[in-house]
């Protein structure tokens, strides 16, 4: 989100210049190698693997393509559009950068299709409910790409400024926009809380600079520093849109990266790549519950892999959840009933075993009572 120092884009650097003739900056920001594994883990350089080289990367679990969602559910909008990709494309409405560094940035991603690739079958996981709540908005919908460009659609990915999740909250942003963090939980990579605060943030900034541009400008390097590049501008009596600005070469990029990964979008085939099937249906919905939950507890209720079920709820940093931790669980669609029963309970199990417990130590009835696992 904000402008910092970018080892993953050196060591990106470095490969590309053994590699390939391109002298391209990357357009790649955060992008954890794994983001499957689900380790809370600050990011690490990636490697472009070489061409032809074998990738033991597991695929995208089947579920996110062969899960059955009612086509009746009226919050599965927009019907009429063949996938999410139909109806992304459809909300465009950001005009071309003819900029040298948005051709750079095409050229790079032409020339690592696999790297690509891995992205956007990351991204299946949350674009339709991005792109719900950007249509919601009425804004334009590059928006939704632009986890793309944050941090690889990588809800773990960790910037060395301590960027965090798919929108790359700072902490000090992130507090602004209510994320709370302690030590069981981060709000920046739960993924229905940050993305409602980072499109929440990118309309604050549209709303104070009247220019899309500016607004991701912003985004990256900050309000207060695009606000006095505005005012130098204005100082000297130069334009003050985008392309005039004298800005950091990440800034410079910035935008140019966001629509050359529009133009992957428009024109899959020029890039040689195949889009991933995503369905134009909900993926996903919050259960709520009550009572302290291992992590693997809760997966084998929704007869989910753990490496999956923390994929959709990346936002815990331990195993076991505290019962005054307030945020549902997020879990596929087709999944939601059998889950929540199995929760039902299992809550209603550990609430009797707790008053039975309270009853054998001799406590009065409603005293607050210290247990194991839940030390709030």
């Amino acid at each position: 989100m904000a402008l910092q120092p970018n080892f993953v884009t050196c060591a990106l650097l470095a490969l590309v210049s053994c590699a390939s003739s391109l002298s391209v900056a990357s357009p790649f920001v955060n992008i954890t190698p794994d983001p499957e594994l689900a380790a809370l883990r600050p990011v690490a350089p990636i490697e472009v693997p070489p061409a032809g080289a074998a990738t033991t990367e597991p695929s995208l679990p089947a579920l996110v393509l062969n899960f059955a969602p009612d086509a009746k559910d009226a919050r599965n909008a927009k019907l009429h559009f063949a996938d999410v990709w139909d109806r992304i494309r459809a909300g465009f409405s950001l005009p071309r950068v003819d900029a040298k560094e948005a051709t750079q940035s095409e050229a790079w991603y032409a020339a690592h299709t696999e790297l690509v690739t891995k992205i956007l079958e990351r991204s299946r996981y949350y674009l339709f409910h991005i792109v719900e709540e950007i249509e919601q908005r009425g804004m334009p919908m590059e928006l939704a790409l632009l986890p793309f460009v944050e941090s690889g659609f990588d809800p773990f990915a960790l910037s060395p400024a301590q960027a965090s999740g798919l929108w790359q909250f700072i902490p000090e942003t992130a507090n602004k926009y209510k994320l709370p963090r302690n030590n069981a939980f981060d709000a920046r990579r739960d993924i229905i809380a940050s993305t409602a605060a980072a499109l929440d943030y990118l309309t604050f900034l549209h709303d104070t600079f009247g220019d899309w541009q500016l607004a991701l400008a912003a985004y990256n390097w900050g309000e207060n520093q695009v606000a006095r590049a505005l005012e130098r501008n204005r100082a000297k009596g130069l334009p003050v849109d985008f392309a005039s600005l004298q800005l950091p070469a990440e800034t410079r990029n910035y935008v140019p990266k966001l629509m050359a990964v529009k133009q992957i979008v428009l024109s899959p085939a020029s890039f040689r790549i195949a889009l991933p099937a995503v369905p134009n249906l909900r993926y996903f919905t919050t259960v709520a519950r009550s009572a302290a939950l291992d992590l693997s507890q809760a997966a084998r209720f929704a007869e989910m892999k753990i490496e999956e079920f923390k994929i959709l709820n990346p936002a815990y940093n331990y195993d076991v959840i505290n019962a005054s931790a307030t945020m549902p669980l997020i879990v596929p669609v087709d999944r939601a009933r059998g889950f929540e029963q199995r929760l039902d309970e299992f809550m209603r199990k550990e609430q009797a075993r707790q008053k039975l417990w309270t009853v054998k130590s001799g406590r009065r009835a409603g005293q607050r009572v210290w247990n194991k696992g839940n030390s709030d």
